[in-house]
């Protein structure tokens, strides 16, 4: 058997006898982290983290020193939290030659997943984590041999609650209520339709739907007196689709209630652009939508999706023969 060339080596390091990199929170709108530099080995580091509260990024000024006898190559810089999410710069990083003897210093912007269930279900990355770790991966040139450096970056214990105090606010979130036998009775309303390919094929989970080639992603949230929802459609399917965008709303169980307003737009991220509203095949489409409402159980309260006057086939047909039940899902 053919061994990988690639060797991961990876030193992780929590504490240092070199001086640790800390910071006070002079800026309301800042959360300083602590990390220990390194300066022991062939790559030397010296990183300063700052969470941009109003922003919501981190700013990481980092310094690299070679202090060895031949050159090496940076290879990537990233940011992960204590469950695992890796992320990458949001500013441009292409891996670079640190000459022997030379060292560099500049910036890197990140957008971390802080919460991925949160991002899932809603599209927000959450609040800062009170723990993060930097690595960076380095090989000296000509070598195959990658080895990664990993420094944790920790806020101060008091800044940190004081943070979540002021900046946490609770988010709920929604899944589609997959217990409603809507997979049975949506396939046999298109076994109906002339306009469908059969046999149909119909899916719902949490968050997706699929019908026929059709199929739909929604993120969505409830934060502030306020619902936000995004839902993301690819027609991968040979029939065309119309969008009646006021038919798109978002309600109690009941009804909407008095004072409700809605704000429903549409964006065409790929496809024909000559008429947002219908949708070819291979065309990618945005919903946004926004609504003012108070609900009187946040957390508890199921909603409605309403989605059977929104799309239409050809004959002004419905694609959907129901609306869909949202459950609530707290973080």
């Amino acid at each position: 058997m053919k061994l990988s060339l690639l060797l991961i080596f990876t030193v992780t390091l929590f504490y240092s006898c070199t001086n640790n990199n800390k910071k006070s929170l002079n800026n309301a709108n800042e959360l300083a982290y602590n990390t220990d530099n390194i300066n022991t080995g062939a790559l030397n580091v010296e990183p300063t983290l700052i969470g941009d509260i109003k922003q919501q990024e981190l700013s990481l000024q980092i310094k690299l020193s070679n202090p060895e006898s031949k050159d090496f190559e940076i290879q990537e810089i990233a940011i992960n939290t204590p469950n695992g999410s890796n992320s990458l710069p949001t500013t441009a990083f292409a891996p670079f030659l640190l000459k022997q003897g030379k060292d560099t210093i500049f910036t890197l912007k990140f957008n971390p997943f802080n919460d991925y269930k949160l991002y899932r279900i809603t599209g927000m990355h959450g609040s800062f984590k009170p723990v993060y770790n930097i690595t960076v991966s380095y090989k000296f040139t000509g070598s195959n041999k990658v080895s990664t450096l990993s420094l944790q970056s920790r806020a101060e214990k008091d800044q940190y609650l004081a943070y979540g105090k002021k900046n946490i606010t609770p988010v709920i979130g929604y899944s589609f209520n997959t217990t409603k036998g809507f997979n049975e009775k949506q396939k046999k309303y298109l076994e109906a339709l002339k306009q469908i390919p059969q046999p149909p094929f119909v899916f719902l989970s949490d968050q997706e739907i699929a019908v026929s080639g059709f199929n739909f992603r929604l993120k969505n949230y409830y934060l502030q007196d306020t619902l936000h929802a995004e839902l993301f459609i690819v027609n991968h399917s040979d029939f065309l689709v119309k969008i009646i965008p006021d038919a798109f709303d978002i309600t109690t169980l009941d009804k909407s209630l008095p004072g409700d307003v809605k704000t429903v737009s549409l964006e065409k991220v790929s496809g024909t652009q000559q008429n947002i509203s219908m949708i070819e095949k291979g065309d990618r489409l945005l919903i946004h939508f926004k609504k003012h409402i108070k609900l009187n159980a946040p957390g508890k309260e199921r909603l409605q999706l309403h989605i059977t006057k929104v799309f239409l086939i050809k004959g002004d047909k419905a694609l959907f023969t129901e609306d869909l039940e949202l459950l609530p899902v707290n973080f």
